[in-house]
């Protein structure tokens, strides 16, 4: 996937000034830089969900797995209900992805019993289920601690093998040890 010529402006503010990304298909990639310089941004306009822009994306899929910042959750519905709310064609199983985010024993649970990293791990099983050809990403892992990163991220990126990832984060570290990528947006002008 390619975008070129981007421009993105809020207001008087220019985000991007005629930016140019490519994104590898299968592959992963992170996208790192200073808090509103635009890494959200653009993964909206990925998304379609910011159409306030020109330029052009080229080789777009239709079927996009997005993780927001925030996790988004139905808070009438359980665990295993705001999983399986995406899709009735997945070729995972919600026990499966629960298993893979350590959530099985929370599988009953509203959304209100939970803890933000319980919340944010929900979010990423919906997504994996949901099984997009581009993953989009925006800190879907901040919210969890050290130990439930190292069991949950090799297998979700086994998982993610084949897919075109996008995600942004402020974990350099994270980064280097899963990106086959890193696009490092220091200066909104400079793309």
């Amino acid at each position: 996937m390619k975008i070129r010529n981007l421009t993105k402006k809020f207001a008087s503010k220019i985000i991007f000034d005629n930016a140019t990304f490519e994104f590898i298909d299968g592959k992963i990639t992170y996208i790192t830089g200073k808090s509103g310089i635009g890494k959200t941004t653009l993964l909206r306009i990925i998304a379609g969900l910011d159409k306030a822009y020109t330029g052009e994306i080229l080789g777009r899929s239709d079927k996009i797995s997005y993780v927001f910042q925030e996790p988004r959750l139905f808070p009438n519905l359980t665990v295993s209900e705001n999983i399986s709310v995406t899709t009735d064609n997945s070729p995972y199983t919600v026990d499966m992805v629960l298993k893979l985010t350590e959530l099985e024993k929370e599988k009953d649970a509203l959304p209100s019993s939970l803890s933000g990293g319980m919340k944010m791990r929900i979010a990423l099983a919906r997504a994996l289920y949901y099984n997009g050809d581009v993953f989009l990403m925006d800190e879907p892992f901040s919210a969890l601690d050290d130990a439930t990163k190292e069991l949950i991220l090799p297998k979700a990126f086994e998982l993610l093998k084949d897919k075109t990832v996008i995600i942004v984060s402020h974990n350099i570290e994270e980064a280097k040890k899963y990106a086959d990528t890193i696009i490092d947006i220091n200066s909104p002008l400079n793309n």
